[in-house]
């Protein structure tokens, strides 16, 4: 066996053994990315980040490139996870830069309204009405970037960080000395146009008459970033 065959049965058993795990009604990414990040976790612990994203890609080739089945899909959100550090970077800047943007959006309690940050023009974070951001990042047609059920899954995740929010605010309410924080998403087109987009979620420090200064927002943990993921109709 060469070492390319032995890193792509490698990442390959990994994400078999990740599937068998996974509840099928609810496809790989139904728990939130739990058993994902630690396949993840543990795979770069044997190889590294652009080994596996390689190896990710041969799978992907093997199926010419087009995912149908789970183990495809949990492929293609590796290989966009670890080929996200540039563009996290990136996104951590705009987050000081666009602070009051952030800020006003995790605290407005408007699902409707959603961050975007494009990679590819490096410019500031937007706010775009969900209507505004389908027009435009399109799901559908030649030109399109992502998909129906990605656009789902991004709205899923806003709703959440806004139940979150709310949450967060009746803490403070009831006790000012609390540090609960809020939260909003970033939906994030990487400079790569072929690859898929993905979330930050972002936790937004919140102020009070005894806390009155804050941090900027910051990327939410280890589980910030992921990929989008919507309701999954084949199985591997």
């Amino acid at each position: 066996m060469t070492y390319l065959t032995w890193r792509r049965e490698l990442v390959r058993s990994a994400i078999d053994q990740m599937l068998e795990a996974t509840d099928p009604d609810r496809g790989p990414f139904g728990d939130g990315g739990v058993l994902f990040n630690a396949m993840m976790q543990e795979l770069t612990q044997s190889l590294p980040a652009l080994e596996i994203v390689a190896a990710a890609d041969d799978i992907l080739t093997a199926h010419r490139g087009f995912c149908e089945g789970r183990s495809c899909e949990v492929a293609q959100a590796l290989k966009v996870c670890l080929s996200m550090p540039a563009e996290k970077q990136g996104l951590e800047r705009r987050l000081v830069l666009d602070r009051e943007r952030v800020e006003h959006n995790a605290l407005g309690h408007d699902a409707n309204l959603l961050l975007v940050w494009d990679g590819r023009r490096s410019s500031a974070i937007e706010e775009l009405s969900a209507a505004g951001l389908s027009e435009r990042f399109p799901c559908q047609g030649t030109e399109a970037r992502w998909n129906t059920d990605e656009f789902v899954a991004l709205l899923e995740a806003r709703a959440l960080q806004c139940r979150r929010t709310r949450v967060a605010l009746e803490i403070v309410a009831e006790d000012p000395a609390t540090t609960p924080s809020a939260g909003t998403v970033v939906l994030v087109f990487p400079t790569d146009a072929g690859t898929r987009p993905w979330v930050a979620t972002v936790a937004v420090a919140l102020r009070s008459e005894e806390l009155p200064e804050s941090e900027p927002p910051t990327l939410d943990g280890y589980q910030a970033m992921r990929v989008l993921a919507g309701p999954s109709r084949t199985s591997a």
